[in-house]
């Protein structure tokens, strides 16, 4: 009886296990599918198909902001210990936020000459070359690559010479400078106001994209949510950066 019960036990532990594991690999294929549609968009830029290309991206990059989300949930990390999904999902970016938009930038000819490219693509890099890209406190270290965002304003906006040039060289500078950028889906902060205003602008986006060529003044418009992150992002550091020099010191002080 005691070993027909202990093999039970072990029947369900195992059907639970296989569960897990199913779990956690659909949740690892979900971060995969990014990679696709980022494939997918670049083939889309490559045939001209550029609005389909960004609808694409738009795709990649939904699930890039609540693939992690679902990886804590399944524990993936613990469940398959040996394969990597942070690795994936960093290799699935590269593609989706770096290359795929520098290449609609390069094709679409948006920068006054080719060789500003190098601009994006060398502080994408070093962005994911950074060791503590995300920080220990949740937050990005440095512009986090939206590159992708910059070459659909720059595609719908136009800009010409030195207006063109700007939209890449500030953020690539912003890229070097480590102040600390908003991870609403890994950081409490503002979470709330950060994923109601970036849920709205991407309908609005979306409903732009759809409309052909889009109302210049509602692009406009739609940069409320990208000066909102950069704000707070840059008022989140100024706090904390200021929180940090008072407890310096106050430790100063005490030890004096």
């Amino acid at each position: 009886m005691r070993s027909d019960r202990v093999t039970k036990i072990q029947a369900r532990w195992d059907e639970l296990d296989l569960t897990r594991k199913t779990l956690a690999w659909l949740v690892h294929l979900y971060t995969v599918s990014g990679g696709i549609l980022g494939m997918a968009a670049l083939f889309s830029a490559a045939f001209g198909e550029t609005r389909l290309a960004f609808f694409l991206l738009i795709a990649s990059m939904v699930i890039d902001s609540t693939d992690g989300i679902l990886a804590r949930a399944a524990n993936v990390t613990e469940v398959l210990p040996n394969f990597s999904g942070a690795q994936v999902d960093d290799a699935v970016d590269v593609l989706t936020f770096i290359f795929v938009p520098i290449f609609i930038i390069g094709y679409q000819q948006l920068l006054p000459h080719p060789l500003w490219l190098v601009v994006p693509i060398v502080a994408g890099l070093y962005a994911y070359g950074q060791v503590d890209m995300k920080t220990e406190d949740n937050f990005f270290r440095g512009f986090p690559s939206y590159w992708n965002i910059i070459a659909l304003y720059m595609y719908w906006l136009r800009p010409e010479g030195i207006w063109a040039v700007l939209m890449v060289v500030i953020p690539a500078i912003l890229t070097f400078i480590p102040t600390r950028y908003l991870y609403p889906s890994r950081n409490s902060l503002y979470w709330k106001t950060s994923w109601f205003l970036g849920g709205t602008w991407l309908i609005f986006i979306v409903v732009l994209l759809w409309n052909d060529p889009p109302d210049p003044l509602y692009v406009w418009l739609s940069t409320y949510f990208p000066f909102y992150y950069l704000v707070m992002s840059f008022y989140v550091d100024w706090k904390l950066r200021r929180k940090s020099r008072r407890e310096e010191a106050q430790n100063t002080t005490a030890a004096g």
